[in-house]
């Protein structure tokens, strides 16, 4: 799966283990989405 950049709110968040985060966000065009965001 690729990088996909859009513009939201986040409304939620948890940890993931130490680095990485689960986000809940409020989208414009995709409404409400569960993503993960992982350090490099």
């Amino acid at each position: 799966m690729g990088i996909i950049k859009t513009k939201g709110i986040v409304i939620a968040e948890s940890n993931m283990g130490d680095f990485d985060k689960m986000l809940t966000m409020l989208t414009p065009g995709l409404r409400k989405n569960c993503v993960c965001c992982k350090r490099r």
